[in-house]
């Protein structure tokens, strides 16, 4: 497959690398491809920023699937979305990593191809983004390389530390260019309308300005990665019980988390996504698995308390600090959770929530 990439990339026809677009001042048109799930779109917010920093006056353009543009709102960090449903799932993919939906992928081609981008990046090491990169266009194509030789990439980044986390992954891509800088760190953005409705939802449901809110999201993008739904229940209610404490569970749109949102005290939120940030923001803290609101409260400042699978928190731990982080689902127990839970409202009572470009795991606690 490989082999038949560089072909393909031999044969396409490419714009020619010029001196001009060594020159961050020449650089005008930026791809960057990263089609996978929520948690994987806020992990690029860092290396979004440096582009900006890096590349002031160029635009910008994200390959992605449509909840990138929801996430992304208000940012910045994005000029223009090329949205696409490609159909590369992991189970989809398993056992035929070419399973595209071509019609797509020729369409995808044609958009690309008519920007006529300097420079494009992806960081993920899968040969369907490598395909991208190799039909893109683009005249610098810059991703991690894949062995000696790799023809598809003019600029080929070594893979190095297989234990950094994915956030530091994208930066590495900007070696070329000098590395990155230093630079405020990126949030998600909730707007006015988004903050009103949120205080309106809460106030609502009872609770007032004063009180603490801690969230409970159960769901995860796979089954594997879910902590077992009745330890989520037994947490709740404990919680439920603190005085001055309010609860808040998110139920997926599928219905899954019905049984946290049943606890006596506990208030359901069955919201779409924008919603789910706003909610998150209001939180002083998320009970949840390794997913996609993980890292919305991550990039929103929200202390975690997560649970992972063994030995992937390394690369996937949410952006910030403040995080409490288990490992191995099956032997944590729900009275753990509840004491990080605890830990965490007594750390954050009167701090402020601070965020970080990159996730500093010394600041956050990893929990075996």
């Amino acid at each position: 497959m490989l082999g038949a990439l560089d072909v393909l990339a031999r044969l396409a026809p490419q714009r020619e690398h010029t001196p001009e677009v060594d020159s961050r001042g020449q650089i005008k048109r930026i791809l960057v491809v990263e089609l996978w799930n929520i948690g994987d779109v806020v992990l690029a917010m860092p290396f979004l920023a440096q582009l900006r920093a890096l590349f002031p006056t160029a635009r910008i353009t994200m390959l992605a699937r449509p909840h990138a543009k929801t996430i992304l709102a208000g940012t910045d960090l994005v000029d223009e979305f090329i949205e696409t449903e490609l159909g590369w799932t992991e189970l989809a993919t398993r056992f035929n990593p070419l399973g595209y939906n071509w019609s797509e992928l020729s369409r995808v081609r044609r958009e690309l191809r008519s920007r006529r981008f300097d420079v494009a990046f992806k960081s993920r090491m899968h040969i369907r983004e490598h395909l991208v990169l190799a039909i893109s266009g683009a005249t610098r194509r810059v991703a991690f390389a894949f062995g000696q030789g790799d023809r598809v990439l003019t600029d080929a980044i070594p893979i190095g530390d297989p234990n950094r986390h994915k956030a530091a992954d994208w930066l590495e891509l900007l070696k070329p260019f000098g590395g990155h800088v230093e630079g405020a760190p990126p949030r998600l953005k909730v707007n006015e309308a988004e903050g009103r409705w949120a205080a309106a939802f809460l106030a609502g449901h009872g609770i007032s300005a004063n009180d603490r809110v801690v969230g409970i999201h159960p769901g995860a993008s796979v089954p594997a990665k879910r902590w077992p739904l009745d330890r989520f229940v037994q947490v709740a209610a404990a919680i439920a019980q603190r005085a001055g404490v309010r609860v808040l569970a998110f139920v997926e749109p599928e219905g899954y988390g019905d049984a946290v949102a049943r606890v006596g005290g506990v208030i359901a939120a069955k919201v779409n996504l924008r919603e789910l940030i706003a909610l998150i923001q209001r939180c002083d803290a998320l009970v949840c698995n390794d997913s996609g609101p993980m890292h919305i409260a991550g990039a929103l400042g929200v202390p975690t308390v997560a649970v992972f699978g063994s030995g992937i928190q390394q690369w996937f731990a949410p952006l910030g600090e403040g995080h409490r982080l288990f490992s191995e689902i099956t032997n944590v127990t729900a009275s753990q959770v509840l004491d990080a839970v605890d830990s965490t409202l007594r750390t954050n009572r009167s701090s402020d929530r601070a965020g970080g470009d990159l996730p500093d795991v010394s600041r956050s606690r990893s929990l075996r």
